[in-house]
């Protein structure tokens, strides 16, 4: 009987070391600013999109997510980040990114830069997400996100930002 009472107790402590060790996906949605900004043109905005992300034993953050940006014309973003958070109740991230940016952009002529670049421009970046909430089901909910990093439209090269505005996410 006791050896039962004992593996009852243990049963749930079980479970959620499970949980830990698997993969928790959530969908989400996000809100902010991300730009390029080259010498020869800036591309971004402000904008709203979409994501999945798969945190894996409660640490390791994988995620993709495509925005549509807009201020300085109409902008595609498709985003890659690869990071780590802290476990609990507050939970802050940091993310490396690799991000793409397709669209309309706002350009510059000098005598070093006679030709507009054309197609997407890219980014590779590091995100910190300090105000990031989440609760035991794997939902998370973040506020102000900063990202910076080196941005190139493959002709000139030069800083590129991100600010998350947003961040709401369900685990499924």
């Amino acid at each position: 009987m006791g050896l039962l009472l004992a593996a009852l107790c243990l049963l749930p402590s079980r479970a959620s070391a499970q949980a830990r060790d698997s993969h928790q996906l959530s969908v989400y949605l996000r809100g902010g600013v991300s730009a390029v900004l080259a010498p020869s043109r800036a591309m971004g905005g402000l904008g709203v999109g979409v994501g999945l992300r798969d945190v894996m034993k409660g640490r390791f953050i994988l995620q993709a997510d495509v925005s549509y940006l807009t201020l300085l014309g109409h902008v595609g973003e498709v985003r890659l980040g690869a990071g780590v958070q802290r476990g609990g109740t507050w939970s802050p991230a940091a993310l490396a990114t690799v991000s793409v940016l397709m669209g309309d952009a706002l350009t510059t002529r000098t005598e070093n830069i006679p030709r507009t670049p054309r197609g997407p421009a890219g980014a590779l970046g590091v995100t910190l997400a300090p105000l990031r909430f989440c609760m035991d089901g794997g939902s998370c909910v973040s506020v102000l996100e900063l990202g910076a990093g080196y941005g190139t439209d493959f002709a000139t090269a030069g800083p590129s930002l991100q600010i998350g505005l947003m961040d709401l996410g369900l685990a499924f």
